[in-house]
Protein backbone atom coordinates (compact mmCIF):
# COMPACT_ATOMS: atom_id res chain seq x y z
CA UNK A 1 0.00 0.00 0.00
CA UNK A 2 2.30 3.26 -1.08
CA UNK A 3 0.41 5.57 1.18
CA UNK A 4 -0.31 5.98 4.46
CA UNK A 5 -2.61 8.43 6.56
CA UNK A 6 -0.47 11.29 8.67
CA UNK A 7 -2.39 12.72 12.04
CA UNK A 8 -4.20 16.23 11.28
CA UNK A 9 -6.67 18.17 13.22
CA UNK A 10 -9.92 17.89 11.57
CA UNK A 11 -9.48 16.50 8.51
CA UNK A 12 -7.53 13.62 6.73
CA UNK A 13 -3.79 13.69 5.26
CA UNK A 14 -2.21 10.88 3.14
CA UNK A 15 1.18 10.88 1.65
CA UNK A 16 1.22 9.08 -1.43
CA UNK A 17 4.17 8.13 -3.50
CA UNK A 18 4.46 6.08 -6.65
CA UNK A 19 7.49 5.33 -9.01
CA UNK A 20 5.84 7.12 -11.43
CA UNK A 21 3.99 10.04 -11.96
CA UNK A 22 0.80 7.63 -13.25
CA UNK A 23 1.53 5.15 -10.45
CA UNK A 24 1.46 8.02 -8.14
CA UNK A 25 -1.92 9.25 -9.47
CA UNK A 26 -3.09 5.79 -9.16
CA UNK A 27 -2.13 5.52 -5.51
CA UNK A 28 -3.50 8.94 -4.83
CA UNK A 29 -7.67 7.25 -6.27
CA UNK A 30 -6.39 4.52 -3.95
CA UNK A 31 -6.01 6.75 -0.63
CA UNK A 32 -9.21 8.66 -1.99
CA UNK A 33 -10.87 5.02 -2.20
CA UNK A 34 -9.92 3.58 0.93
CA UNK A 35 -11.34 6.60 2.53
CA UNK A 36 -15.14 6.73 0.98
CA UNK A 37 -15.47 2.95 -0.20
CA UNK A 38 -13.39 0.88 2.17
CA UNK A 39 -15.91 -2.36 1.70
CA UNK A 40 -16.29 -2.00 -2.10
CA UNK A 41 -14.65 -4.75 -4.57
CA UNK A 42 -14.67 -4.78 -8.26
CA UNK A 43 -17.08 -4.98 -10.34
CA UNK A 44 -18.43 -3.80 -13.10
CA UNK A 45 -18.79 -0.11 -12.61
CA UNK A 46 -16.83 1.75 -14.86
CA UNK A 47 -16.19 5.35 -15.44
CA UNK A 48 -13.48 6.85 -18.31
CA UNK A 49 -12.75 10.86 -18.58
CA UNK A 50 -9.66 12.79 -19.80
CA UNK A 51 -8.14 15.78 -17.84
CA UNK A 52 -6.04 19.16 -18.19
CA UNK A 53 -3.95 21.52 -16.33
CA UNK A 54 -1.15 23.38 -16.10
CA UNK A 55 0.30 21.12 -13.73
CA UNK A 56 0.79 18.35 -11.93
CA UNK A 57 -0.31 19.31 -8.57
CA UNK A 58 -3.25 21.08 -10.68
CA UNK A 59 -3.98 17.73 -12.80
CA UNK A 60 -4.22 15.70 -9.26
CA UNK A 61 -6.51 18.07 -7.64
CA UNK A 62 -8.82 17.68 -10.52
CA UNK A 63 -8.52 14.30 -11.24
CA UNK A 64 -9.53 13.17 -7.26
CA UNK A 65 -12.35 15.62 -7.59
CA UNK A 66 -13.33 14.07 -10.82
CA UNK A 67 -13.74 10.81 -8.69
CA UNK A 68 -15.58 12.45 -6.18
CA UNK A 69 -18.04 13.55 -8.90
CA UNK A 70 -18.53 10.67 -10.73
CA UNK A 71 -19.21 8.72 -7.33
CA UNK A 72 -21.95 10.87 -6.55
CA UNK A 73 -23.64 11.60 -9.12
CA UNK A 74 -23.52 7.77 -10.93
CA UNK A 75 -23.52 6.26 -7.18
CA UNK A 76 -20.68 4.20 -7.40
CA UNK A 77 -17.90 3.04 -5.21
CA UNK A 78 -14.57 2.67 -6.94
CA UNK A 79 -11.51 0.37 -6.02
CA UNK A 80 -9.04 0.87 -9.30
CA UNK A 81 -7.89 3.70 -11.61
CA UNK A 82 -6.22 2.91 -14.43
CA UNK A 83 -3.97 6.15 -15.70
CA UNK A 84 -2.12 7.23 -18.76
CA UNK A 85 -0.27 10.55 -18.59
CA UNK A 86 1.19 12.52 -21.18
CA UNK A 87 2.46 16.11 -20.73
CA UNK A 88 -0.03 17.64 -18.11
CA UNK A 89 -3.01 15.71 -19.85
CA UNK A 90 -4.77 12.62 -17.86
CA UNK A 91 -6.63 10.17 -18.94
CA UNK A 92 -8.30 7.68 -16.77
CA UNK A 93 -10.67 4.48 -16.22
CA UNK A 94 -12.19 3.71 -12.88
CA UNK A 95 -13.25 0.31 -12.09
CA UNK A 96 -15.91 -0.79 -9.01
CA UNK A 97 -19.39 -1.71 -8.29
CA UNK A 98 -22.75 -0.09 -8.04
CA UNK A 99 -23.18 1.78 -4.46
CA UNK A 100 -25.33 -0.13 -2.16
CA UNK A 101 -25.88 1.88 0.88
CA UNK A 102 -26.86 -1.25 3.25
CA UNK A 103 -23.24 -2.81 2.05
CA UNK A 104 -20.92 0.25 1.93
CA UNK A 105 -22.19 1.71 4.90
CA UNK A 106 -19.25 2.91 6.74
CA UNK A 107 -16.93 5.04 4.34
CA UNK A 108 -15.93 9.14 5.20
CA UNK A 109 -17.62 11.29 3.01
CA UNK A 110 -14.84 13.64 1.16
CA UNK A 111 -16.24 16.66 0.11
CA UNK A 112 -13.27 17.98 -1.39
CA UNK A 113 -9.43 18.02 -2.18
CA UNK A 114 -7.30 20.98 -0.41
CA UNK A 115 -4.78 21.95 -2.91
CA UNK A 116 -3.37 24.58 -0.51
CA UNK A 117 0.37 23.66 0.17
CA UNK A 118 0.45 20.39 -2.21
CA UNK A 119 3.37 19.96 -3.85
CA UNK A 120 4.47 16.72 -6.15
CA UNK A 121 8.57 15.91 -5.46
CA UNK A 122 11.05 13.64 -7.18
CA UNK A 123 12.62 11.19 -4.52
CA UNK A 124 14.25 8.59 -4.49
CA UNK A 125 11.49 6.04 -4.80
CA UNK A 126 9.82 8.08 -7.56
CA UNK A 127 7.07 10.66 -6.72
CA UNK A 128 5.44 11.71 -3.42
CA UNK A 129 2.89 14.19 -2.02
CA UNK A 130 0.53 15.17 0.83
CA UNK A 131 -2.84 15.27 0.22
CA UNK A 132 -5.48 16.91 2.68
CA UNK A 133 -9.01 14.89 1.69
CA UNK A 134 -11.86 18.14 3.07
CA UNK A 135 -13.81 15.51 5.20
Amino acid sequence: MPFIERDHTADILMHVWGETTEELFSEAAGALFSIMFPSCRPGNAHQAFTLSADSYEALLGKFLSEIIYYAEVECEGYTSADVRINGFTLEARLSGEPYDPARHAGGTEVKGISRSGMKIEKTMRGYETDILFDV
